[in-house]
């Protein structure tokens, strides 16, 4: 079976537009602010914004790459640790979210499964987030300041790193996905018939 070849056009039309929305998205990134009642280390933004475009313009991949170049911007021209931390854990919330989000939508190619993919990427993005912190982001971050696990918990008002993913990372991503889906939920039925996006019931 031979594979239909992406016309020319188009794909100069993707070769364009993906940098130019992890531009956006990089952006972005800047207008973060604190989410009152949560833990000093969480900003939010809607940096995440340009790569579900992305994806549901081309497929969840592309939105994917978004996020990776997105976040290569940031190691570029404002990373602080030294390290990769803080990016490989916003390509990994966002890239849970757009996916699922994005997918799901493509399965009905509507608005109620856009919607429905909002809400399972909000669910994926908290419980991937969850499991990441606890096991890979925050040993990593009480390595990087040479302090154990527990010291570094501690500065938070947690009592183990268990509880401070229950009460501090499971609500901000919580908070964010429904933020995130509150914006692009309008803004997916007003770009839709722009960008060729099936946005019926």
């Amino acid at each position: 079976m031979r594979e239909t070849a992406i016309p020319r056009s188009q794909a100069t039309q993707r070769l364009v537009t993906i940098p130019m929305l992890a531009a956006v998205a990089f952006v972005l990134q800047y207008l973060e602010f604190q989410v009152p009642l949560m833990p000093t280390f969480l900003k939010l933004d809607f940096s995440t914004l340009p790569g579900l475009i992305g994806a549901l313009m081309y497929g969840p991949m592309a939105g994917v790459i978004v996020e990776v170049l997105k976040n290569a911007l940031h190691m570029l021209f404002k990373n602080t640790d030294g390290l990769l931390i803080g990016e490989l854990a916003n390509v990994v919330a966002g890239a849970s979210f757009i996916v699922a989000a994005v997918s799901l939508q493509r399965l009905g190619q509507g608005k109620k499964n856009f919607l429905a993919g909002l809400a399972l990427g909000t669910l994926l993005m908290t419980a991937v987030m969850a499991v990441a912190n606890a096991y890979l982001l925050l040993p990593a971050y009480a390595a990087l300041y040479q302090v154990s696990l527990e010291q570094l918990v501690a500065q938070f008002q947690a009592e183990s790193v268990w509880s401070l993913v229950l009460y501090g990372i499971v609500p901000f991503n919580l908070i964010k996905g429904v933020l995130l889906s509150l914006v692009a939920y309008p803004l997916y039925a007003k770009l839709a018939p722009r960008l060729r996006i099936r946005s019926g019931n």
